[in-house]
C-alpha cells in the first residue's frame, strides 16, 4: 500500500455487463455501503447506457463514491460516431474515465497513441483518467514487461509532457491475467509498478499518481494485492458486478 494519508481506490469496471435497472439497483445499494468509508474510496464504470441512472445517485456517497466511464474520446464535439466527449461525460456526472483497457488495445485495436489521446481529456475537462498499462503473457515470458509499459506509457507522455498527476491513476493490469483467475505473483507486481514509477518520474519529472493492480482481483487476494508498497488500490472486473464480494473488498481496504 502507498501512503497511509491516501485513500485506496476500489474501482469496479463493470464492462458489457448489467442493463440500466439492474445497475442502478446494485450502484445504489453499494452507493450506501459507502457512506461510511474512511480509508477507501469507491469508483464505479458501468457500461455507457447507465451512466446517467448511475450519476443521479452519484452524491450519495460523495466524496468516497464517485462514477465514471470506461472510455472517452479527447474532443468535446464533432463527427466521431460511437464515442463520448469529455464534456458529454461531465455533465452527466462523470469524474473519471478509463482509458487503454486491454481489451480497447487487444480487441479493438487501440494503438498506444490513440490511448494516448483519450487521454487528453484529462488536460481539456474536470475528468480524471484511469490509463491503463500491461503486457501480454507472450510479451511477459520474453521478458518484455519493462519494455511494453515504457512504450505505453512513453505514448501519454508524447501527447502530454507534463502530465498533472492530480488527475491521473495509472492500472497495471497484465493481460494474461484478466478474467483469467490467474493473478501475478507479488514480485511481478511489485517490479511492474516500480518500472512504472520510475518511468514517469524520468520523463514527467515529478511524482508518479497513484498505481492500481487489475487482473482477477477478488476477496481471496486483494489484501494480499493491496498490502504489497507500491499499490493504491484494484481495478476490479467481476467481483465488482457482486454486492457481498465488492462489500467485503471495500472492509478489506478500511481494515
Amino acid at each position: 500500500m502507498t501512503d497511509s494519508d491516501s485513500p485506496v481506490l476500489v474501482i469496479g469496471n463493470w464492462k458489457m455487463n448489467l442493463c440500466p435497472q439492474a445497475a442502478f439497483s446494485l450502484a445504489e445499494r453499494l452507493a450506501v455501503e459507502s457512506r461510511s468509508l474512511r480509508k477507501s474510496q469507491l469508483w464505479l464504470a458501468p457500461a455507457f447506457p447507465s451512466l446517467a441512472a448511475l450519476t443521479s445517485i452519484n452524491n450519495l456517497g460523495a466524496p468516497q463514491f464517485q462514477v465514471g466511464a470506461q472510455n472517452v474520446h479527447w474532443e468535446n464535439s464533432g463527427a466521431y460516431t460511437g464515442e463520448s466527449s469529455p464534456a458529454m461525460l461531465q455533465e452527466l456526472g462523470c469524474t473519471f474515465a478509463i482509458v487503454g483497457h486491454s481489451e480497447r488495445r487487444h480487441i479493438f485495436g487501440e494503438s498506444d497513441k490513440l490511448v494516448a489521446k483519450r487521454a487528453l481529456a484529462a488536460e481539456t475537462s474536470p475528468l480524471s483518467i484511469i490509463f491503463c498499462v500491461g503486457e501480454t503473457e507472450e510479451e511477459r515470458k520474453r521478458g518484455e514487461t519493462s519494455e511494453i509499459l515504457a512504450r505505453q506509457l512513453g505514448a501519454l507522455f508524447d501527447q502530454i509532457p507534463s502530465p498533472n498527476r492530480a488527475k491521473f491513476v495509472i492500472a497495471y493490469e497484465p493481460v494474461w491475467a484478466i478474467g483469467s483467475g490467474q493473478v501475478a505473483n507479488p514480485a511481478d507486481i511489485s517490479s511492474a509498478h516500480q518500472v512504472i514509477r520510475d518511468i514517469w518520474r524520468e520523463r514527467a519529472k515529478q511524482e508518479c499518481p497513484p498505481i492500481a493492480y487489475g487482473g482477477s482481483v477478488s476477496p481471496e487476494n486483494f489484501s494480499s494485492i493491496i498490502e504489497l508498497p507500491l499499490v493504491a488500490g484494484a481495478l476490479i472486473g467481476g467481483a465488482s458486478l457482486d454486492f457481498e464480494k465488492l462489500k467485503e473488498i471495500l472492509s478489506i481496504a478500511e481494515n
